[in-house]
């Protein structure tokens, strides 16, 4: 993969650097290492679940579901006291879901915007009949999993480790990942070559909802409760985490790295207003503010593979 492929840029990479300069500078409270912890359990969600979005993004595409899927995957979970039932329903949850979206985008030519709108609004909903209030019991195991440690390991770094590594190697060792960024650099090209371009966006859509609903998993199990506005902060987060990370919004331009840069951006900011003791409410229109900044420097191109 070539550089210009990735995304990267020296403004990607050193946003993230800058920030961790600047609060380590100004504040020994970021240099603690519990505050370091806290940062790891913060950004785990954000990072599985932006990374789904990064997927959707490869075949120009979008998902705005992406915070329903984790509201409704911490109901589903908190429903039921076995460990692998609640964890297998909320990740059937995330592949129907991610169906749906899929063919409705890939088939039915509905736009992506209005699709995933459409089925968060759907799912919102449906987290109410489910879970009326926040509350719910999370079995003891997951919570460890999520809380816990493996040989000293933080297991929120372990959820990010794994997550990375699989989707490092899905789009750059995989011809599923090399048909993403030809679908969604070229879909004409891409289908003259024989790629199937309706399977590969279908597909993207089920990683995205898959990725979500693990992220929602993951983020009951740290809150140990479910809750149906869980997720509802971050569907326009994890569209600005792979923005910030350089993928590109109109496809076919991204990586791994990238969006590990963007989610650190943002987790870091977060990080640093709650040390400053800044309203958390600003943290919403910085995030709006850094989308549009992000948004508005990209240029559509088309970059061989």
């Amino acid at each position: 993969m070539t550089l210009a492929r990735t995304g990267l840029t020296r403004y990607t990479v050193g946003l993230p650097l800058l920030l961790a300069v600047v609060l380590a500078a100004t504040t020994a409270d970021f240099r603690q290492p519990q505050n370091l912890l806290n940062f790891g359990g913060q950004i785990a969600a954000l990072l599985i679940a932006s990374l789904g979005q990064m997927c959707v993004t490869l075949v120009a595409g979008i998902d705005l579901s992406v915070g329903s899927v984790m509201s409704l995957a911490s109901c589903l979970l908190v429903l039921q006291p076995d460990p692998f039932l609640g964890v297998a329903m909320a990740l059937a949850m995330g592949v129907a879901v991610g169906t749906v979206n899929g063919l409705g985008v890939a088939v039915a030519g509905v736009h992506p915007l209005v699709m995933t709108l459409s089925t968060a609004t759907f799912l919102q909903g449906l987290c109410y009949v489910v879970l009326p209030i926040p509350g719910g019991q999370v079995p003891p195991a997951l919570i460890a999993g999520a809380t816990g440690e493996v040989g000293g390991v933080p297991m929120s770094f372990v959820w990010c480790g794994v997550t990375v590594v699989l989707l490092g190697w899905l789009t750059t060792r995989t011809r599923l990942g090399l048909h993403l960024f030809a679908v969604g650099s070229q879909p004409r090209s891409a289908h003259l070559n024989g790629v199937r371009v309706r399977s590969v966006t279908v597909l993207a859509y089920v990683s995205c909802s898959v990725l979500a609903a693990a992220a929602g998993i993951y983020l009951a199990a740290r809150v140990s409760a479910g809750d149906p506005t869980l997720g509802a902060s971050f569907g326009l987060e994890s569209v600005a985490a792979v923005a910030l990370g350089g993928v590109q919004l109109t496809g076919g331009v991204g990586s791994v790295a990238g969006v590990v840069a963007g989610a650190l951006s943002l987790g870091l900011l977060t990080n640093g207003l709650n040390l400053f003791g800044i309203s958390p409410f600003l943290r919403g229109v910085l995030t709006g503010a850094l989308l549009l900044a992000a948004v508005s420097v990209q240029r559509r191109r088309h970059v061989g593979l």
